[in-house]
């Protein structure tokens, strides 16, 4: 056939949509992993949370007077929703995995 098509089944394989389903898949995999990269990074910083804004006040506060005053406390529990927070919002980020 001089025009170039050729019937169903017979010649070359579709290269270009080749091309284009594994360009396709390197993004769904590129994007997935930045997706979980920055649901890591995001749950790091929930943890960080958590150590900064509970234990170490918590060993300051046995260390030197064995006791935790209320404000401390207050102070504890907005850094423990801060990181739970955090952490939910890591899950949430996972959720536009493709």
């Amino acid at each position: 056939m001089a025009s170039g098509l050729q019937p169903e089944g017979q010649g070359e394989p579709d290269r270009d949509g080749e091309r284009e389903r594994a360009q396709l898949a390197r993004d769904i995999l590129v994007h997935n992993e930045q997706v979980k990269l920055t649901a890591n990074l995001m749950n790091i910083g929930a943890a960080g949370f958590a150590i900064t804004g509970i234990v170490a006040p918590l060993t300051a506060a046995m260390a030197t007077t064995g006791r935790v005053t209320a404000p401390a406390l207050a102070l504890m529990v907005v850094w423990f929703v801060l990181g739970v927070g955090l952490h939910f919002g890591a899950r949430l980020t996972l959720t536009t995995l493709r």
